[in-house]
């Protein structure tokens, strides 16, 4: 595909109108957006072509439902790259309904521009049919020019292989799934860093010394945090090696952007160097892996000096200017690939790579600084809001009018109205007077507005087994009044506070006030500051206690409702207290 279209790092007019620049990049593929002047290096024009590359092949493969071969389905990317008709062509149906030889036939109409047949779109469609239908992809060459029309170097399919990150079969360029599903490595964490933009901002101020004076104005700077993952990978609060347990932070004026990486040589050995922490060093962009067997890709280069720890030897300094050649790359997929270098996972690298050169460019920046630093560096970031303490009414403060409005608010409530009427008033004052004064059950003469049965206001009547289990001087006393205290107390000691928040300092007064009668030497006040006490262990513990009273009552209604019925003084379906 680079050898149809060519490489040309200066935008350009196409012929049709359209600005053009690096491997047919236009406007319509997205950023960046070619325009007059606009001039890119090889390594940034193969970083676009790579983003561009990338949507062609998601489309086809969203488009074609026909099980392809790995020729078929280039041909097909290298077709649709030009065309962009992948999801509308003859082309495309006839492929998804297994008519191989009538798709591939149809490659060679594709062959105009504007109406007007052109023959290096003729000669383009011949070799695209030919490796769609016999795998034949002859002997490309890849054509790089500085500007349309000008000289041009020619680069060999092996040396824009190296530029596109390496060998098909070396590890590093496994895919995604393979690094992430590797049973022997285990090489990555859950998730990327979750550090807030905030924090690293911090860490980069707080270092902010550390950086040489001539790039401290820099608008792009790296990051690093060697034991990000101390606790959650390898063993427990040691720096691993050989997995991506670091982080990597690229900060610009337009935020921060979090990577998974990894700061330490992949293993131990006598004389293995790793960037000693607490320290800055420029990088700029350039090739790494000379020794590769298909020469080096694009990376980050150690541009000033640096100190480095050697395993069993300590630190050293002595390197002619400090140059270890600790530079910045892609890491493996069965090992983070560094002996001291600083590797990010090959599923990000080119994201990281991309980014970083766009942002070297957009602000005129040749280098930028990497600051490294330790987990135990980095603020400690608020995880929770700190809970504002709310000071307890004290007796002094509490409002009885305030309280009864509440009540009187709840009484609406629970019968069916939204604000306040007269009758609701008598309502609560039969509630007091059923609950204090009179031997009666909160019933239907309040509740429904029916008369009470003649037995429930008899308070001398034979207790039933439930009703006189504590004696007939608590039975008597609490016979009819059970159900009612214990549903009220439920409402009033857990339930109400939670929906009606209004109605907190009714509980949270109660605890202060009863410590205050059992202890005597301790104010109201005291104990409300204190928060502890008999008095707020019985409030805490108030529910179950009157959840209780609440099931005992409903047990003593029912005993009394069969004893009835047996008796025939009551009717079926009557209610009694």
């Amino acid at each position: 595909m680079l050898a149809e279209e060519a490489i040309v790092l200066a935008a350009y007019n196409d012929g049709t109108g359209t600005m053009t620049i690096g491997a047919g990049h236009t406007a319509a593929a997205g950023p960046p957006l070619p325009r007059s002047g606009m001039a890119i290096s090889l390594t940034e024009a193969i970083n676009i072509y790579r983003n561009d590359l990338a949507k062609t092949e998601s489309q086809v493969q969203s488009a074609v439902r026909a099980v392809l071969s790995q020729h078929q389905f280039d041909a097909l990317v290298s077709w649709h790259f030009n065309t962009g008709a992948i999801s509308s062509a003859t082309l495309t149906r006839k492929l998804n309904s297994g008519d191989l030889a009538g798709a591939a036939a149809e490659f060679a109409r594709w062959n105009k521009s504007k109406g007007k047949v052109l023959e290096g779109l003729v000669a383009r469609r011949e070799r695209e049919t030919v490796m769609f239908s016999k795998g034949d992809y002859g002997n490309p060459k890849v054509r790089v020019l500085e500007n349309k029309g000008g000289s041009e170097e020619i680069f060999t399919a092996d040396q824009i292989e190296a530029l596109l990150d390496g060998a098909v079969n070396s590890e590093d360029e496994q895919s995604t799934e393979e690094l992430l599903a590797n049973p022997i490595s285990q090489l990555l964490p859950l998730h990327r860093p979750k550090q807030t933009a905030a924090v690293t901002q911090a860490v980069l101020q707080k270092f902010h010394d550390l950086i040489p004076e001539e790039g401290r104005d820099d608008a792009v700077a790296v990051v690093a945090v060697r034991g990000y993952y101390l606790n959650t990978m390898g063993k427990e609060g040691a720096n691993d090696r050989g997995v991506y347990d670091d982080a990597i932070f690229v900060v610009e004026p337009g935020g921060v952007h979090n990577f998974n990486g990894n700061t330490d040589p992949g293993r131990f050995a006598r004389g293995i160097a790793k960037l000693k922490s607490r320290q800055a060093i420029r990088y700029r962009p350039g090739p790494h892996g000379f020794s590769r067997k298909n020469g080096p890709y694009p990376a980050f280069r150690q541009d000033s000096n640096c100190a480095v720890i050697r395993d069993e030897t300590g630190e050293d300094t002595d390197s002619p200017a400090g140059r270890f050649w600790i530079n910045l790359h892609r890491g493996g997929i069965t090992s983070t690939s560094s002996l001291g270098c600083q590797t990010v996972p090959p599923h990000q690298w080119n994201e990281f790579k991309t980014l970083v050169d766009g942002l070297l460019k957009k602000h005129g920046q040749e280098s930028f600084y990497y600051l490294l630093v330790d987990q135990e560096d980095v603020p400690q970031e608020e995880t929770t809001v700190p809970a504002i303490a709310q000071p307890s009414p004290t007796p002094a403060e509490f409002n009885s009018a305030q309280v009864l409005q509440q009540f009187l608010t709840l009484a609406a409530m629970l019968r069916g109205r939204k604000t306040l009427d007269q009758a609701d008033m008598i309502w609560l004052q039969d509630i007091l007077r059923v609950l204090i004064a009179e031997p009666t059950i909160l019933n239907g003469e309040i509740l429904n507005g029916r008369k009470p049965d003649p037995l429930a206001s008899t308070s001398d009547r034979e207790l039933t087994p439930v009703n006189g289990a504590l004696g007939k001087t608590i039975g008597h006393a609490l016979d009819g009044r059970k159900t009612a205290i214990g549903v009220v107390g439920m409402l009033a000691a857990t339930i109400l506070p939670i929906f009606f928040p209004q109605l907190a300092p009714i509980t949270a007064v109660a605890g202060p006030l009863i410590d205050s009668v059992t202890n005597p030497g301790t104010s109201a006040g005291a104990a409300t500051q204190a928060g502890s006490g008999l008095g707020s262990e019985l409030v805490t513990a108030a529910f179950p206690v009157f959840a209780a009273v609440a099931g005992w009552g409903t047990m003593g209604k029912v005993e009394k409702w069969v004893r009835a019925l047996r008796s025939g003084l009551v009717a079926p379906g009557k209610t009694i207290a």
